[in-house]
């Protein structure tokens, strides 16, 4: 028989002192254990199924695993898992290896959950190349296969491969050998399913390993085995998930005929490698190239190939201003450009080595210089328009994007979406993300609405982590979250992937990291270390991001939800960070230029970043701090690269070539003043006024208003050096969609209120009636219930129990048909029968049950099981009903028992007066039989009335006998129904306990959401002081009607999707975040139709009846828009734009400032759902902020070495003249 497996025993035999710890994992073969060898050492165990003693079925894979072993216990390699020893224990083959970290398949994963596509691509080949080194050495040395390569059987230890698991080992002879079965179908080689291995079986399986972990997608995708067979063998592997370069070497990895593979892992691995390297390109002279239609040169690089500059021309030119900006139209037309092109070859030949071609090849197209390309070979035509590629980067590419190739053509519409990648950098710059999300929430319901707008925070603080909050909507997600904690010293000198850091940073910086790092703390160049060591991670982010925009998905998604229609299609990326802290002011350079590298890298050949950045008050009478220095050091370093005042170059990984940039990091830049201090509820309305203008600009069409108004005056008057804005904002707004919100979550909360009440005094008639109607339906009257029993009697003696005991009984009065004497021991022997089928009294404590005792005894417990399921039906019902709920459900347990208790009441004196009537004629019986065996003149008289009598009660005993057992079984149902009463009431409160924390949740995110209503003033309905005050207003007008309907209408989706309320109520954990999503999603869309649509121009004048008041606010709101941020010497000019809805009522809000404010030059813009002043300073010279002032200068002269103000040393910078 197997060992027994039980965590903390140790094993028998020859493996005593190895003790069980966990568990790792189980499989076809067997289960694997982590186990504490003699001397603490921990090893890892499997115990292989199958009983080696035996000769059976059960036994072959044991048999097979033995033979394995023998195959390969001699073999030594450092990346080949160490056997170190196997035994049998009681027929059970035990192997003892080494103890792995993990595997592929688990390092896969973290990826995943990192937000990538898979493992990065420089770490899975180093993988990859482990791996082969260990299968080639048994194979070339050895002979064998090992038959069952997957990511689960490649382990680590310390970042290096061991691959394990030889279960399936063959040896060749020759060069192939026989399989007997086993082997796993998604990466087995189509020779296997033959029967058959050849020597290069292992490298078919490592090049599926290979897609499948840098991907995420398999070549081969059958759902089962038989349709995986039939891919094998004859169907084309699926390779469009991987970089164009990858697919013609792991195409040969995957050729049917094993000689047409490579001829060793190795050289697979060697071909990944080279396909990844950039090409040797002779450099020549520079000549710009031009978008045709622009104008304007728009990259620099060598003379292409006439096909590559035809492709790029094409693909890079606008639709222009003639274009329709309908989503999805093909801007060339069914006679366009692209389909008067002779399309590329559809592949290249199996084997194309670097530098050659095929016959009949065309030249691989060249990419621009210092782009970091490499060659790209087209792949396969449509049906469509021809397939035209661009250079990828070389590392860490993502499948889609390998895919889509370059930027899809520019389209253009007279809409408002556009997509936009935000970039939050630090803690200002999450929380200014995290008040854009929750615009968008309040106005949309759900970010994922607008999936045009990306966001993604990058912080370095380790407390920053990923919210477990499903009730919170703005909560971020694990893919818009990217955590660059810093390391310790060592940890930068020892990456091998990292180039020297002491290059850049202040000198002995890299020595005053703590020993357990936490945020960067204020000092920049800790924030740019933290992007170093992170760089691939932030890359890898950022190039998923920028995929979703090369198609047009996101934008007709949004476009659906918001009706707002397409401005352009081409991306817009901000920065978002302050720069007196360490985290933002130490990346957002470094950032912006990662960002116009990889929106080149797709084809987006003019990539627009624009900055939004916070400083702090520069106020000469204040103290110097380490944080107005810092903001001056990231302005003068900003401004040293806005005025191109040397070229950007910066290698941020050995592996990718460096990011080179000889333009401005930015096209706009807007700075931000806080207030003083570091409380967050005081830099609250300045980050809430940046988080709206973002929201304006991407998502309503005033963005659009203020963009052409600010490229009309820049085009007026060019700036001569290095510009900024500096904007504010206020809003005047009727708030549907918070009072919306608010409403939503109140009325949520008043719902789980009306379900868990404990008022049921109106219910109790009705629920009477349905009960009484029930307890007949379910037969639960006493009546039926009698009647189930008394069948199960005439069921076990096949007829009416009284015909038996007659039967029994009537042979006495045969045997003494002249009234002579009546025999004692006849009648003893027929007392005995009936006993056997009804038992004595319960008084004699009779051992053995009678025959029908037993019957009944079956029946009762069949009837409970009946029963209680009706009861807990009844009981539960009232949970599912509108109206009733938990009192409908409790009032409903109040009445059955209340009705149970009457019924035992009842029944209890009939039970008593029964039982003593059993009791007594059992002892006349038994009186009346031993008289009969009397002698005497006086028992000779008495005789006759003795017999007589002992006769009636034979007959009588047992019908009474069978009644109160019958009677016994039916108090029993009734007692234990009662009983049963406690438990329903328990489960009752359960719900009511889970329903009671679903409203405190939703209570918490009332709280958190009424603490943001932006900047600005809200117009709310007479006697409304805030947001509850107006929900509770429109909420109170809702018709009882109404409630009903929605109620009902819910109770339907709530049955659909979770199979009632009671079964949400008992899996909390597991059903409730999805409950509170559906109630509240219902909610709102219910409300939503109730709540009034008329637009914040509307309402303003209805709740501006008195004269002059209108006015007054307008005025007040508008000089609330001043931007805080004063720029030192002459007023720059000034744009305002007031948002205002359209329609009459817009019409005459705007006509009204023109009157009250004459001399005021305003623009006006459509805002549906605001009033909305905007002023900004669309050209402010950097050297005219104050930050960059005597007072900032100072003290950014007083941070010493030991808080160095730069992020970086090898700039020399300079520092603007102010």
């Amino acid at each position: 028989m197997p060992v027994r497996l039980v965590s903390q025993e140790e094993l028998p035999g020859p493996l005593k002192g190895y003790r069980l710890i966990e568990r790792l994992g189980r499989g076809g073969f067997g289960e694997v254990w982590k186990v504490e060898a003699p001397g603490g050492l921990l090893k890892a165990v499997k115990f292989v199924f199958g009983d080696l003693d035996a000769m059976d079925e059960d036994s072959r894979p044991a048999e097979q695993e033995a033979k394995a072993l023998e195959r390969v216990k001699n073999i030594r390699h450092p990346y080949i898992l160490s056997l170190e020893q196997f035994r049998v224990i009681d027929g059970q083959l035990i192997i003892v290896m080494e103890l792995a970290d993990r595997n592929l398949w688990d390092r896969f994963r973290e990826c995943r959950g990192q937000g990538l596509q898979g493992i990065p691509r420089d770490e899975l080949l180093r993988y990859m190349e482990e791996a082969a080194e260990g299968l080639d050495l048994m194979n070339n040395h050895y002979q064998i296969q090992h038959l069952d390569v997957k990511p689960q059987n490649l382990f680590l230890v310390f970042n290096h491969i061991k691959v394990a698991d030889f279960g399936l080992a063959k040896v060749l002879e020759g060069v192939r050998a026989t399989v007997t079965g086993g082997v796993t179908p998604v990466y087995a080689a189509p020779e296997t399913f033959e029967g058959w291995v050849s020597r290069f079986s292992d490298q078919y399986s490592l090049a599926i390993v290979f897609q499948e972990l840098l991907t995420g997608f398999r070549p081969f995708n059958g759902a089962n085995t038989r349709q995986l067979l039939m891919q094998h063998i004859n169907g084309t592997p699926d390779m469009s998930a991987l970089p164009i370069n990858d697919r013609a070497v792991i195409g040969r990895g995957l050729a049917k005929k094993p000689d047409d593979r490579w001829p060793s892992c190795t050289e697979l691995v060697r071909a990944l490698k080279m396909s990844g390297l950039p090409p040797a390109v002779t450099p020549t002279q520079s000549t710009p190239r031009n978008v045709p239609g622009s104008g304007t040169a728009t990259m620099l690089g060598p003379p292409g190939h006439a096909l590559a500059d035809s492709v790029q021309a094409t693909r890079m030119a606008g639709t222009g201003s003639g274009g329709s900006g309908r989503l999805g139209a093909d801007p060339n037309g069914p006679t366009g450009p692209l389909n008067n092109r002779t399309p590329p070859p559809a592949a290249l030949p199996p084997l194309i080595k670097p530098g050659q071609g095929g016959p009949g090849s065309t030249p691989a197209l060249l990419v621009p210089g210092g782009s970091g390309g490499r060659l790209v070979t087209p792949g396969p035509a449509t049906g469509h328009n021809p397939t035209q590629t661009l250079n990828r980067p070389v590392v860490f590419q993502t499948g889609r994007m390998g895919s889509l190739g370059i930027a899809p053509p520019e389209k253009t519409g007279d809409g408002d979406l556009f997509p936009a990648l935000v970039v939050a950098l630090g803690e200002t710059g999450r929380r200014v993300a995290e008040e854009l999300k929750r615009s968008i929430v309040d106005r949309y319901g759900a970010t994922d609405r607008v999936p045009n707008v990306r966001i993604l925070c990058v912080d370095t603080d380790p407390d920053v982590t990923v919210e477990s909050a499903p009730n919170n909507p703005v909560a971020f997600t694990p893919r818009e979250l990217v955590s660059a904690r810093l390391n310790r010293s060592t940890h930068y000198m020892q990456r091998d992937s990292l180039p020297p850091v002491e290059l850049w940073l202040p000198p002995g910086a890299l020595y005053k990291l703590p020993r357990n790092p936490g945020p960067a703390n204020g000092v920049r160049a800790f924030g740019r270390l933290a992007l170093f060591d992170h760089y691939r991670t932030i890359a890898q982010r950022v190039r998923q991001e920028i995929e979703t925009f090369l198609t047009d998905d996101p934008l007709m998604q949004a476009d659906k939800a918001t009706g707002l229609g397409l401005r352009s299609n081409r991306p817009r990326a901000y920065v978002v960070a302050g720069l007196a802290g360490g985290t933002g002011g130490g990346m957002f350079l470094d950032v912006a230029y990662l960002l116009r590298h990889e929106l080149r890298q797709v084809g987006y050949l003019r990539p627009e970043v624009a900055g939004v950045f916070f400083v702090p008050p520069a106020d000469p009478a204040a103290p110097r701090s380490a944080a107005l220095g810092n903001a001056y050091a990231a302005l003068a370093e900003l401004n040293h690269f806005q005025a191109r005042r040397s070229r950007y170059q910066t290698a941020f990984d050995k592996a990718e070539a460096p990011i080179t940039d000889g333009d401005a990091p930015f096209a706009r830049v807007a700075v931000l003043e806080l207030p003083r201090g570091t409380d967050p509820a005081k830099s609250l309305p300045v980050v809430a006024t940046a988080a709206r203008a973002l929201f304006h600009e991407m998502l309503t069409p005033t963005g659009r208003v203020v963009d052409e108004g600010r490229d009309v005056y820049r085009n007026a008057y060019p700036a001569t050096g290095p510009a900024c804005q500096t904007f504010g904002l206020f809003r005047l707004s009727w708030p549907r969609p918070e009072v919306l919100a608010a409403a939503t979550r109140r009325f949520a909360q008043r719902q789980l209120q009306r379900w868990t009440g404990k008022e049921a005094a109106h219910l109790r008639e009705p629920i009477a009636e349905w009960l009484t109607q029930q307890w007949a339906e379910r037969k639960l009257a006493f009546e039926s219930v009698l009647e189930v029993f008394t069948a199960a009697v005439r069921g076990a003696l096949r007829e009416e129990p009284e015909r038996v005991f007659d039967a029994l009984v009537d042979p006495l009065r045969t045997r003494t048909p002249s009234g002579g004497r009546m025999d004692a021991n006849g009648s003893v022997a027929v007392l005995e029968q009936l006993l056997k089928l009804v038992g004595k009294p319960p008084c004699e404590n009779d051992v053995l049950p009678s025959s029908l005792a037993v019957t009944l005894s079956t029946r009762f417990d069949e009837l409970v099981k009946e029963v209680e399921g009706h009861a807990a039906m009844m009981a539960a019902t009232f949970l599912e009903v509108p109206q009733y709920r938990l009192p409908g459900a409790e009032e409903a347990v109040r009445q059955i028992g209340e009705k149970l208790k009457h019924q035992i009441e009842s029944l209890e004196p009939v039970h008593t007066d029964l039982d003593k009537e059993v009791r007594t004629s059992y002892g006349r019986l038994i009186q009346a039989i031993g008289a009969l065996g009397a002698s005497g003149i006086s028992a000779t008289v008495a005789r006759k009335a003795n017999a007589a009598e002992v006769v009636d009660l034979l007959r009588s005993y047992p019908r009474k006998r069978l009644q109160l057992h019958v009677l016994e079984m039916c108090l029993s149902v009734y007692r234990r129904l009662l009983g049963n009463s406690p438990e329903y009431l328990r489960e009752i409160n359960c719900c009511r306990a889970a329903l009671a924390d679903m409203h405190a949740v939703l209570g918490r995110a009332g709280e958190a959401a009424a603490a943001r209503t932006g900047p600005g003033k809200m117009i709310l309905p007479d006697g409304c002081k805030d947001l509850d005050a107006a929900a509770d207003q429109f909420l109170a007008g809702l018709a009882p009607e109404d409630l009903l309907a929605f109620d009902q209408t819910l109770q339907k989706d709530i049955t659909r999707k979770f199979r009632g309320l009671g079964n949400v109520c008992l899996k909390p954990a597991e059903k409730g975040a999805a409950f509170r999503e559906l109630l509240l999603t219902k909610a709102r869309a219910f409300l939503d139709t109730k709540l009034d649509h008329s637009d914040p121009a509307a309402v303003f004048f209805r709740s501006r009846t008195q004269t002059g008041t209108a006015e007054a606010l307008l005025a007040e709101a508008l000089d609330e828009a001043m931007p805080d941020l004063k720029p030192a010497g002459a007023r720059p000019y000034e744009m305002v734009v007031m948002g205002v809805p359209p329609g009459p009522d817009g019409e005459r809000l705007v006509g009204l400032v023109r009157t009250a404010l004459p001399d005021l030059e305003m623009t006006a813009a459509p805002l549906p759902d605001d009033i909305c002043f905007y002023r900004e300073y669309p050209q402010v010279p950097l050297g005219d902020l104050p930050q960059l002032g005597a007072s900032a200068r100072e003290a950014y002269a007083q941070m010493g070495n030991d808080h160095p103000a730069h992020a970086r040393v090898d700039v020399p910078w300079q520092l603007p003249v102010t």
